[in-house]
């Protein structure tokens, strides 16, 4: 039951990388930073190296590690600034 909930967790964190990223709210040097790892993972050089039997697909583990961890630093971001509107529209 964690695994599916772990898959289904990464899907939805995959598909709400893009819109984190056109958002203004999330800090340049966390966009600039979750770009540079997802280069170094999927970078022929291979600096992490391959894990010998599943090829391609720690790849994509990792990169759906990345995935699911930028969007919940992201989504910090974004709920700290809404709150900060809100309070200043509030004391209006």
């Amino acid at each position: 039951m964690k695994l599916f909930r772990t898959l289904v967790r990464a899907k939805t964190s995959i598909l709400r990388v893009v819109p984190m990223l056109r958002d203004e709210r999330v800090p340049g040097h966390l966009k600039w930073g979750a770009g540079a790892l997802a280069l170094l993972i999927v970078s022929p050089l291979d600096l992490l190296g391959d894990i010998p039997v599943l090829g391609l697909l720690d790849d994509a583990a990792l990169l759906s590690i990345l995935a699911v961890a930028f969007v919940a630093l992201a989504s910090k971001h974004t709920i700290k600034s809404a709150a900060v509107l809100s309070t200043e529209l509030a004391v209006r």
